[in-house]
């Protein structure tokens, strides 16, 4: 009798683990998972509110940190810091490196020439 308890001891052991493991990581972790998939961003990161509602709109997941209200427009908020580029060639592109042209949303890595005005 002692060995059965044991035994059926172990096979629900073997058994939650296996569930455990078949679990994809979305089902364990819910939208976390999901969101730790989506590259950060902020209204800072577009040029007007309407190029941040376009990716707000491809991506709702996870651009859904543009909606602070969650109404469905981006970046509508007073001091949403959506940054607004010169629309001249003195933008403010000119001599930076790769990773920092391709993070200012004024500006465009151009392969040959470097970062522009975009």
């Amino acid at each position: 009798m002692k060995y059965l308890i044991q035994i059926k001891l172990l096979m629900f052991l073997f058994l939650t683990s296996l569930i455990a493991i078949s679990c994809s990581e979305d089902e364990i972790n819910g939208a976390d998972s999901i969101s730790s998939n989506c590259r950060d961003t902020n209204c800072a990161n577009y040029t007007s509110q309407a190029t941040a509602q376009a990716a707000f709109d491809a991506d709702p997941e996870c651009r859904n940190d543009l909606d602070a209200d969650n109404d469905g427009t981006a970046c509508e908020e007073p001091g949403n810091s959506v940054r607004s580029c010169a629309s001249t060639s003195n933008c403010g592109c000119s001599g930076k490196r790769k990773a920092e042209c391709e993070n200012d949303p004024c500006c465009k890595w151009v392969v040959g020439t470097g970062c522009k005005c975009s």
